[in-house]
């Protein structure tokens, strides 16, 4: 068992190198949970998303999700995107001939927030007011399909250089999640002080049970949504292993199937 009152938040360098920038401009920064102070809930994910837009170029095929921006939040719910995306473009000033067109199409911002909401908080009896959400790492990571657009569509358009960092494995979440955001995450634990514990996927079930000493382990679909009852720093806590928003079809069915049995 480790002590989470042991932990710092000033773990992790507080500067991240001015190359780290999102298309058009804006630069990465490290996000910081959705709370302080004590919380019911802490809900563990496994990296930040961004907020995106639909891009159409001054010349080429449109890119249906570009990321521009940090999100507000971990698992931001995307509710008031079409204001956050107003504030950017009010920022960028773009022109037409450079930069192209945007658009805020339903649902492309914050689809795994709203997820949370009613897959993780609503079926254990939380809202967000009584909930910590943070993630493993605190820095959007691209996926592939941003990195190949980034290569054939954003970089020959002659705008501002960007610089993200790609979409690391399960093993790589892990792996730098502790070697460089555990004391972070003890720390916040120990603000937090929950009564309850849910994390999203396989790397984050496997960095928190690292963080209170427990063997690293894997989520199954079968059996699903097991319970345990966890030690930290001497505080008894439910701990609820479940499945990433972006789990895999059978990781879904089982969740969907005990979202069923935990509203029943």
């Amino acid at each position: 068992m480790r002590d989470v009152s042991r932990g710092t938040l000033e773990e992790a360098p507080k500067e991240i190198d001015e190359e780290r920038r999102y298309p058009f401009g804006r630069k990465l920064t490290r996000r910081p949970p959705s709370a302080d102070g004590q919380r019911a809930l802490f809900v563990l994910g496994a990296y930040p998303s961004a907020l995106h837009v639909d891009w159409k170029p001054a010349s080429g095929k449109r890119v249906r999700a570009i990321p521009i921006d940090d999100e507000p939040e971990p698992f931001w719910n995307g509710i008031d995107a079409t204001e956050r995306v107003a504030a950017w473009l009010d920022w960028l000033q773009p022109s037409p001939s450079l930069h192209g067109t945007f658009r805020t199409p339903p649902r492309l911002n914050g689809p795994s927030g709203a997820w949370v909401d009613t897959m993780v908080l609503e079926p254990l009896g939380y809202d967000r007011s009584s909930t910590w959400i943070t993630d493993c790492l605190d820095t959007y990571r691209m996926s592939t399909g941003v990195a190949a657009r980034i290569k054939d569509t954003y970089d020959v358009a002659h705008l501002p250089s960007c610089h993200l960092d790609p979409h690391p494995s399960e093993k790589e979440i892990v792996q730098e999640a502790l070697a460089l955001h555990s004391s972070r995450l003890l720390a916040e634990l120990h603000q937090s002080c929950p009564d309850t514990i849910a994390t999203l996927g396989n790397a984050a079930a496997r960095v928190f049970a690292e963080l209170v000493g427990l063997p690293q382990q894997k989520l199954s679909p079968d059996p699903y949504g097991i319970v345990r009852i966890v030690d930290v720093s001497g505080r008894e806590v439910t701990w609820y292993p479940l499945a990433h928003p972006a789990a895999p079809e059978p990781y879904q069915a089982a969740h969907a199937d005990w979202v069923r049995k935990a509203s029943a």
